[in-house]
């Protein structure tokens, strides 16, 4: 006894087999499902298990290499940063110690040039411009001067001397000169300053700071010859006053009177004038010859902190931070490309990096003075130079490892990978073809549902008896009128259905980019009255309110008026089929959402300055463009619908877009028209957008498109070739009756009768074809396959050939797709027979390629289906007249 069990919640798989065995009791099996999910939970955790063993393998490898190797380079990086510090102090301690020698050099120069204390302060130096300047450029300096001590008694006899001194030197005739005048300055410390300089004649000697001396430092020489600082007196500044009083307190300090006391002085931080940035300056005594006890002035030169820093490093080096500091300040410099640049006040230093410091004393020389600054140079690292020294090195090689253990897990993972991979293609696959199938079959089904039901509608009225009553011509009436609504419907519905297939077809085109323009001038004021009115009837229908305001460039306002003509001179330069296309998408699309008793507003207005940097169109016989841009036209299409909302806004224009068709739309539609409406508005280098104030508040379509300015003779020319394309008759045509809708009789043109051979395998096609073509006057021969369309052509030759009285077959509808012999191959054959007819093929397979290839085998032009009588009679007419472009059928298909 056997029983299947199976929990509600559990899969077809889960079921278990329960039975009895020879003792009566109940047993339980899992069936072969539930092994097989079994199976696949344990392969699934190997395969888990191996991937994290691998995982494991190459972080491990890799992080070992990696870890490896930064470290080396960090070493390398330490190692010669420490070489680079160790170079940069040296030469920082080397230019400082070049510049005190310099200033040493001086001071014992004036010493010896002038060796008697008598002869100070009145000295003059010959020839110390150029000494000066060969000495600053030897010890790296950019200043060499030197000051004079003098009592304030002597002040006037010292302003006459170096006055006359400068003028021996060639100075410049404003050397020594303030706003005051010749002589001796210090600055002024008021507000109010008695000269525009802030200088004031100084013959006191006095100062504001506290000092004892009543002394003078004046600058008497300096090595620029036009030097602004001239005869400036140091005393009274307190930055440089309590440096030469300690200068003299020094040498006061000295007891031996045969020897000159040691007594430079460096300066704490300072901003000098002359030249920005940090700097500090060095004071040396100079003692004369004889009196080496005596001081009689100072050597002075400036220590710029940027200059010593310089050419300190190669130029390769960067990331350097070097502090530059004394007991009381500090400055930070950071060196790139081997030149220093100040970074700011204070010590500024990436933290992380102080334990690399690498610290000098610049100012290493031996003095007495008190006052002066000690300065001391450390440098540091930055991350930048550290980088300089970190390669991709570690990473390439800990990648290599996980590579190699990546490539063998690949190799064994491969197969499985591989077939997982196709399988989930083949699914994705069967997704789309259903999903492409899905939406064939609803949007072709619904029109043909409607051909098929007013098919069997009318094949059942024509089936019923008809009463004799008096009414029944009353009652004839009345059906015809219903037969003719009926095949209406069924004709209006046949081309929906036909839309769709060419919505798709226009896809394909624009997506891969085989979509071609027949470039004309297209009088587009004309255009947009002529779609707009051609709405008009379905939107009565519908109980929908559609309104046109079109403002021409002459500033002419036409309302809605049907049938106005125009020459304006600004249009457009394009497809007038696509930009006919392009209004009806837009047109229609607003009626599809717009309600009963709803407005729609179409508003044309044009605008001088529109669209500015659109590309240039060419008509299609051009090589370069030829006409000027005159602005744009915008057209507008408000309709008081359903609205959209932003998300919906921002995927309006994306193939395959239905926002709720089935409770929203009045129509249905392949999703793709907007799609191809902003394709077609692109390649003709407009604009399309949609704005929406949100859900029931209506959209506006807005199209813009750029204008050309035409001649009258190019508009005319346009004009007669939009009427020619309008005009249903040549003039060698034949006149026939034809019933409309209305039933009332009109006259019809029809082309010259011709005698065709209508070669299609679809009996019933091949029989309507004949029977529209024959009741259009013309002889049809039929041919049910390629091979005997070939057949009758060469019977129709033969005869022709010894029957002069015999109408040859002058038209060949070829299909395409037949047995024994396809179209296009019978094409060729009857070509090479010597057929000079016309032959015309009709295919369903109207993507390029396929009319392409019926083309190169000698077929005039092909048609796409359905074919119409109206179609095939217009190529005849402009075949005859000269007129047809080959594939100029396929405009058409839109």
């Amino acid at each position: 006894m056997v029983s299947l069990s199976r929990d509600s919640n559990s899969s077809l798989d889960d079921q278990s087999v329960k039975t009895y065995d020879s003792k009566g009791r109940l047993t339980s099996r899992k069936r072969k499902g539930s092994t097989r999910d079994a199976q696949k939970k344990r392969r699934s955790a190997l395969r888990a298990v191996l991937i994290l063993s691998l995982l494991f393998a190459i972080a491990m490898c890799s992080s070992l290499a990696y870890t490896q190797l930064q470290s080396t380079e960090e070493n390398v990086g330490i190692q010669t940063y420490q070489s680079i510090a160790l170079s940069a102090t040296e030469g920082a301690v080397a230019i400082t110690e070049r510049k005190f020698q310099g200033s040493e050099v001086m001071s014992t120069l004036l010493g010896q040039l002038y060796p008697n204390a008598a002869d100070w302060p009145l000295v003059a130096f010959d020839g110390y411009i150029p000494i000066a300047q060969k000495v600053a450029s030897l010890s790296a300096s950019g200043t060499q001067a030197f000051m004079v001590i003098l009592d304030p008694s002597e002040a006037p006899a010292f302003e006459t001397h170096i006055k006359q001194v400068y003028r021996d030197q060639g100075r410049p005739e404003n050397a020594g000169y303030s706003d005051f005048g010749f002589g001796v300055w210090r600055r002024d410390g008021n507000e109010t300053k008695t000269y525009p300089d802030g200088r004031l004649h100084d013959v006191t000697g006095g100062n504001s700071w506290g000092g004892t001396r009543n002394k003078m430092a004046v600058l008497a020489m300096h090595n620029s010859p036009a030097a602004s600082s001239l005869l400036l007196n140091l005393y009274p500044l307190q930055s440089r006053g309590i440096h030469v009083e300690s200068m003299f307190d020094c040498v006061d300090a000295h007891d031996n009177a045969t020897t000159s006391p040691s007594c430079p002085v460096v300066t704490d931080m300072l901003e000098l004038v002359v030249k920005p940035g940090p700097a500090g300056l060095l004071f040396n005594p100079i003692f004369p010859k004889n009196e080496p006890n005596n001081f009689v002035g100072f050597a002075t030169t400036s220590l710029h902190w940027d200059e010593v820093l310089t050419n300190v490093v190669p130029d390769y080096v960067s990331g350097l931070t070097c502090v530059v500091s004394t007991a009381t300040s500090a400055f930070t410099y950071e060196i790139q490309n081997g030149k220093p640049t100040l970074v700011g006040d204070g010590d500024l230093h990436d933290d992380k990096y102080t334990s690399y410091a690498k610290t000098v004393v610049l100012t290493r020389f031996q003095t007495g003075s008190t006052s002066s600054a000690g300065y001391t140079l450390t440098v540091y690292p930055t991350e930048k130079m550290f980088k300089a020294f970190s390669t991709d090195s570690p990473v390439i090689v800990s990648l290599g490892f996980a590579a190699v253990i990546t490539a063998v897990a690949c190799l064994f993972f491969g197969y499985d990978f591989l077939m997982r991979r196709e399988a989930e293609q083949r699914k994705v696959i069967l997704e789309m073809k259903r999903k492409f199938v899905r939406f064939i079959s609803h949007e072709i089904r619904t029109p043909l549902n409607t051909v098929c039901m007013g098919l069997e509608l009318l094949q059942a009225e024509l089936r019923a008896p008809k009463g004799l009553d008096g009414d029944s011509k009353v009652a004839q009436e009345e059906d015809i009128n219903f037969w003719l609504n009926v095949t209406d419907d069924t004709n209006e519905n046949a081309h929906v259905a036909v839309e769709i297939l060419n919505d798709l077809l226009n896809y394909d085109k624009l997506e891969t980019g085989t979509l071609e323009l027949e470039t004309q001038p297209v009088l587009i004021w004309d255009l947009i009255e002529k779609t707009v009115s051609q709405f008009g009837i379905q939107a009565v229908n519908r109980k929908v309110e559609l309104k046109l305001d079109m403002e021409r460039p002459s500033g002419e306002t036409i309302p809605d008026v049907e049938g106005a003509e125009s020459m304006d001179p600004y249009n457009v330069i394009g497809d007038n089929v696509r930009l006919g296309q392009i209004l009806r998408n837009v047109i229609s699309n607003a009626l599809k959402f717009t309600m009963e008793d709803g407005l729609i507003q179409v508003t044309v207005r044009y605008d001088p300055n529109g669209l500015p940097n659109a590309d240039l169109m060419m008509l299609e016989d051009e090589a370069v463009p030829s006409h000027d841009r005159a602005g744009s036209i915008c057209i507008s299409v408000k309709d008081s619908g359903v609205g959209l909302s932003r998300d919906q806004l921002d995927r309006l224009f994306s193939e395959g877009v239905q926002f709720d068709a089935n409770r929203l739309q009045h129509g249905g539609g392949s999703g793709l028209g907007l799609n191809i409406a902003k394709g077609l508005v692109e390649q003709h280098c407009g604009t399309i957008f949609a704005d929406s104030e949100g859900l029931g508040e209506g959209t506006t379509f807005t199209v813009e498109l750029p204008l050309y300015e035409f001649g009258e003779e190019e508009l005319r020319k346009a004009e007669d070739d939009k009427d020619s394309e309008t005009e249903p008759t040549t003039a060698n045509s034949s006149v026939a009756t034809k019933v409309d809708h209305t039933g009332e009789i009109r006259l019809a043109a029809l082309p010259l009768k011709r005698r065709i051979l209508v070669a299609e395998d679809s009996d019933s096609s091949r029989k309507m074809l004949i029977r529209l073509l024959e009741r259009a006057g013309h002889t049809c021969v039929p041919a049910s396959n390629g091979k005997e369309a070939v057949e009758c052509i060469k019977k129709d030759m033969k005869c022709t050939s010894y029957d002069p009285g015999h109408i040859p077959i002058d038209c060949v509808l070829m299909d395409y797709e037949m047995p024994l012999l396809r179209g296009p191959d019978a094409t060729k054959r009857l070509r090479n027979l010597g057929f000079s007819g016309i032959i015309l093929g009709v295919t369903g397979n109207v993507l390029s390629e396929d009319v392409d290839f019926f083309l190169r085998h000698g077929a005039n032009e092909v048609m796409p289906k359905p074919i119409s009588l109206k179609n095939i009679q217009k190529f005849w007419k402009d075949y005859e007249s000269g007129n047809w472009k080959a594939r100029q059928s396929l405009k058409h298909v839109q």
